[in-house]
């Protein structure tokens, strides 16, 4: 059975994860950020990095593992919010603080690839952040975009490497449990 692990920074959408990914039959574990990239490689057909309180650069020595997972994990990462921020810092993009944003926002998909594959030319999501991915990494290429956060979904250009700057977990995000069957459909491959 494909099993996913969720990174366990013990944020408040970490669970929601964890269930939305029980909820389209895959086997689930949500695993601490001390396990070794090879730990995880062999336990994993893929991993989601979600959010958690900590910002970059200025708390990456918070972030465990996760950092390494990003860089040599060779089998499909789906990235949230911090997870986002992690994935586009590791790869050399820009972070810098935005305007806190906090609800509903609408995302302008510009390429489905196969992680936004059905959810359409638009669609309302959940935020809850203050920093952004203002320069994407040069391996990068944008999916999906909003009227203030030029980055809102990437993909790597060779790696199964995808992340989101909203929270496709919760409720609020129009048919967010969308971007985990695709998920889990890259993971499958």
């Amino acid at each position: 059975m494909l099993t996913i692990g969720v990174v366990d920074f013990e944020g408040q959408y970490n669970h929601l994860i964890y269930r939305r990914l029980l909820e389209i039959g895959v086997r689930a574990e949500l695993f601490k950020p001390t396990l070794p990239v090879e730990e995880i490689e062999r336990r994993y057909d893929g991993i989601v990095i979600s959010g958690g309180s900590m910002n970059l650069p200025e708390d990456l020595d918070k972030l465990g593992h996760v950092p390494e997972y990003v860089l040599k994990y060779t089998k499909p990462i789906l990235g949230i919010c911090l997870g986002h921020h992690t994935i586009a810092y590791m790869y050399g993009g820009q972070l810098s603080r935005s305007n806190p944003e906090f609800g509903e926002v609408v995302i302008y998909v510009d390429d489905e690839d196969d992680i936004l594959k059905g959810m359409g030319k638009s669609f309302i999501a959940w935020e809850s952040h203050n920093v952004e991915v203002s320069v994407p990494p040069p391996d990068f290429q944008v999916l999906a975009h909003s009227d203030t956060v030029r980055v809102q979904a990437m993909k790597h250009r060779s790696r199964p490497v995808y992340s989101v700057q909203f929270h496709p977990e919760v409720e609020h995000t129009e048919n967010g449990i969308q971007i985990f069957r695709n998920f889990a459909e890259i993971c499958r491959r």
